[in-house]
């Protein structure tokens, strides 16, 4: 290669800075980069393995954004720049880097899933699998995301939806860049910082799920979660991409002292954001731009000499440049551990898994990553390719029923195996929002409110008390009902809730209601509540605080109301894929805990006693011994239709309890004081 320069357009008529020199063009090595690139993804691994201190480490993927988009920004510039960028040899290095290792995992996550894997759990992977495939990953978990997700630390791809938004950012960037190249030559700067900014804006305007102009009309549905919106669409991450490929423009400062300042300052940002936020708290765009605008900072510093030694060190710069592998690798071999278990990882569990991470990392990086990266390996691509095959006709197979011949026949697993026969044992009526059902014509008006806790007994009561009484009921899940706390907001959720609690406020305003029933899973709501009018966060992980607070102010709520209020508890958690999983591997299966349900018990028996208006029914009291709780009834039919929610034969057994209970209550509070007893 000849020693020559390469000008960017920007600076023809201009000398005074350059971007490429034959001592740094586009393909040059930047070891503090693959520095950068361990601070990344140590974070994240630290993050998903739940290691103290780094709460904020999700953001170690913003940081691998702002990486990506300055080093693609910068080849295809250069690229077009000497004539020689095509789209097709562009696509194909891409792929080259990251399809091997992104199908040799996606072969070992399909392995892994088929040997361990409920039906329910494996039909959903394999949806993965064919989203992942096709780079739409960040589409599907962003439609699936929501209450009734099933649970992140289920979902062995879900660390794909980063590698989708790459993708799509690939098939639109390259193009556009050519354009504004062509038309704006030396307004780069300028333009992108543009990009930068109207995408930015948009997390702004879309992170509470409130923009306005699209608030009546059907697309408000899907941007309605604000938080899921922003975190898993491409045009949300466009500011992160930009605000790397800026850079190529940017002119760099001459003074080596501000060289070492953006360094220390830009990882100041990002260390500072990986300690101090929380992926619950605070809006996302005040998660994301800190360690953006830290990573461009570190970025842009090249000629730091003593800060930039932080980076470039050999022990960072290696795990900088396995980081791909160790993103890969790490996510599914925690989620398939957990699974194993039941139960989160145990401190040297956490350790151990994390060296197993590395250690695969390292072994897919040096038999994977870098030959197929070379150009090497025709053979092996071709088993690569295989895999890739294999992995999505497994994937389109699994789609349909999650193999549910792998497990032993029962007919409790034959109705949560299969997605008809687990929706005809539902224990909800499935009203939105709110219905009214039961023997409309009856002047025994109760009003039900709650969240999914209480739904999924509204069929059985229609069966057992619908002749007598005249149920009302508004319910939303993840939905608390109270006077002083509300759920905090979380787009189509907060709508669905406010719904309900606005319904529920009217029926009590007309009157005729002579009982109310309310049901919540009273624990999920440790960090979800905050102050109605204020909106201050209300965090109360300590049960001994959050039941009696809770249970206080839903007496505010009702003080004025004078029939009874009959509080259902939390249907007790139930390991059910314990039952269908495959036994191809002897594993554990632990009971549940019971310290929720002592310390509500123990919260409502001090209530009670200033509150004689209000009656507890406890599910864990029908469904379980002193020993074990129950899956099934006595003709095999689960009691669950998942690990918390009752399905209608669970549900049967304890709404007899609320019906009895129901009939006593408004017995009683018709007789004179005089007459009535203490229950």
């Amino acid at each position: 290669m000849q020693n020559k320069k390469v000008i960017l357009p920007q600076e023809q008529g201009s000398r005074s800075s350059t971007v490429f020199t034959a001592t740094d063009r586009p393909d040059d090595h930047r070891t503090d980069i693959d520095g950068l690139r361990a601070v990344a993804i140590v974070a994240v691994l630290f993050f998903h393995l739940r290691v103290w201190g780094f709460s904020g480490g999700f953001v170690g993927v913003d940081v691998f954004f702002v990486i990506s988009g300055f080093l693609i920004t910068r080849i295809v510039a250069a690229d077009i720049e000497s004539g020689r960028f095509s789209l097709a040899r562009f696509y194909a290095r891409r792929a080259r880097r990251l399809l091997p290792a992104f199908f040799a995992t996606q072969a070992f996550s399909c392995v892994t899933a088929f040997v361990l894997f409920a039906p329910q759990h494996l039909e959903s992977f394999a949806t993965s699998v064919l989203a992942a495939n096709f780079g739409l990953s960040n589409i599907l978990f962003w439609r699936e995301s929501g209450y009734f997700d099933l649970a992140t630390r289920m979902k062995p791809l879900l660390h794909t939806w980063s590698l989708s938004v790459e993708w799509q950012f690939y098939l639109a960037w390259p193009p556009l860049l050519s354009v504004l190249l062509a038309l704006f030559p030396r307004r780069m700067v300028w333009l992108v910082m543009a990009i930068a900014t109207l995408s930015f804006c948009l997390v702004l305007v879309f992170q509470d799920g409130s923009f306005w102009l699209l608030s009546r009309t059907r697309a408000a549905e899907w941007i309605a979660d604000g938080r899921a919106t922003v975190f898993y669409n491409t045009p949300f991450r466009v500011f992160e991409f930009t605000c790397g490929a800026g850079l190529v423009w940017l002119p760099k400062p001459r003074p080596v002292i501000v060289h070492e300042f953006l360094v220390l300052l830009g990882l100041a940002l990002i260390l500072g954001t990986i300690f101090v936020r929380d992926s619950n708290l605070g809006a996302p765009a005040w998660n994301e731009l800190p360690p953006a605008i830290g990573a461009a900072m570190v970025l842009h510093a090249d000629r730091s000499r003593w800060a930039g030694l932080l980076l470039r060190n050999r022990p960072f710069g290696y795990v900088g440049r396995i980081s791909y592998s160790l993103y890969l690798v790490h996510w599914p071999l925690i989620v398939f551990w957990e699974y194993g278990l039941l139960r989160p990882l145990l401190p040297t569990e956490t350790i151990f898994v994390g060296l197993v991470s590395l250690a695969l990392a390292i072994l897919m990086f040096h038999a994977v990553e870098q030959p197929y990266h070379a150009g090497r390996g025709f053979v092996g691509l071709l088993g690569l390719a295989l895999a890739g095959l294999v992995s999505f006709s497994f994937a389109s197979y699994a789609m349909s029923d999650g193999m549910p011949w792998r497990l032993h026949s029962t007919a409790a697993g034959a109705e949560l195996a299969d997605s008809v026969a687990l929706k005809a044992i539902t224990g909800s009526l499935e009203c939105v929002d709110f219905c009214e059902f039961g023997n409309l014509q009856s002047s025994e008006k109760i009003l039900v409110v709650g969240d999914s806790h209480v739904d999924h007994y509204t069929r059985a009561l229609e069966e057992l008390g619908g002749r007598e009484f005249h149920f009302l009921l508004a319910q939303a899940g993840n939905c608390y009902f109270g006077a002083d706390l509300q759920t905090r907001p979380s787009g189509a959720v907060t709508r669905h809730c406010r719904a309900a609690n606005d319904q529920a406020a009217r029926w009590m305003k007309t009157g005729g209601i002579v009982a109310i029933i309310q049901g919540q899973r009273w624990p999920g709501y440790r960090n979800l509540l905050e102050q109605k009018g204020t909106g201050a966060p209300v965090d109360m992980p300590d049960l001994a605080k959050l039941f009696p607070a809770m249970l206080a102010d839903i007496a505010k709520l009702y003080v004025s109301f004078r029939g009874p209020v009959i509080l259902i508890g939390h249907a007790p958690n139930t390991n059910l894929i314990c039952g269908l999983r495959p036994a191809y591997i002897p594993l554990p299966c632990q009971m549940p805990s019971r310290v929720e349900h002592v310390a509500f018990k123990a919260a409502f028996r001090v209530f009670a006693g200033a509150h004689p208006g209000f009656d507890l029914v406890d599910p864990i009291e029908t469904i379980c011994s002193a020993t074990e709780c129950r899956g099934t009834d006595d003709a095999g039919h689960s009691l669950y239709v998942d690990d918390h929610h009752l399905s209608i034969f669970g549900a049967r057994l304890v709404v007899p309890k609320i019906i009895r209970r129901l009939q006593t209550d408004l017995l009683m509070s018709r007789q004179p004081p005089s007459q009535q007893t203490i229950k």
